[in-house]
């Protein structure tokens, strides 16, 4: 018998901590800008979440990597990227404090590409979990043999954090952010790109 895998779930990951330093002092501007906003104690049950900072030049060459490498996916996953371009619909900043987490959702408003820079992740801080998009197949799961371990019967996987980390999927990959268990902040970057038309001097626009 030969397995064949069809209509996969990818997640790409890559680790450029060369960027933290410039992502770490925007963000952190960024934050201090929105708590001095005077905070209820309704919006702290949430994480914190900044403006979007996409057009930030000193980030230029952050967002241009990240623009690239969503048109590189998308090319590699077999969609005629030829004449088009990634474009970043919306960037920002979370900080999510403890017991605060994200709950599982998608993106859309014609997003493609979503994904997330971690800046500070704590050993004991959220991670990025990804849950199983096929409905039909939830509807009827049965009991795992080991939860602990990811394999074809798992709902949902967890996936290992460390600062300066991407992770890159498509935006209609559902996912969450797990609760922060520990007292210090987790850090991340949010992205969110939609593709149009390119211009004639490049495929790719920021």
């Amino acid at each position: 018998m030969t397995e064949h895998s069809f209509f996969p779930t990818s997640i790409y990951i890559e680790d450029r901590p060369d960027f933290l330093p410039e992502v770490r002092v925007t963000i952190m501007e960024y934050l201090k800008d929105i708590k001095a906003q005077n905070l209820t104690p309704e919006d702290m049950l949430t994480p914190v979440q900044t403006d979007g900072f996409a057009h930030e030049p000193v980030l230029k060459g952050f967002t241009e990597f990240i623009a690239q490498t969503a048109w590189n996916i998308l090319d590699q996953q077999g969609y005629n990227m030829q004449d088009s371009g990634t474009y970043f619909r919306e960037m920002w900043c979370q900080e999510v404090n403890q017991y605060q987490g994200h709950d599982e959702h998608v993106h859309h408003y014609s997003d493609q590409i979503s994904g997330i820079y971690l800046v500070d992740c704590p050993d004991t801080g959220s991670k990025l979990a990804i849950h199983d998009p096929r409905a039909g197949k939830l509807q009827i799961n049965l009991p795992e043999k080991d939860r602990a371990v990811v394999t074809q019967a798992s709902p949902t996987a967890v996936l290992t954090a460390a600062p300066g980390r991407f992770y890159f999927f498509n935006s209609w990959t559902p996912h969450s952010v797990t609760r922060n268990l520990g007292t210090e902040a987790t850090r991340l970057v949010h992205f969110n790109l939609t593709v149009g038309p390119a211009p004639k001097t490049s495929a790719i626009v920021v």
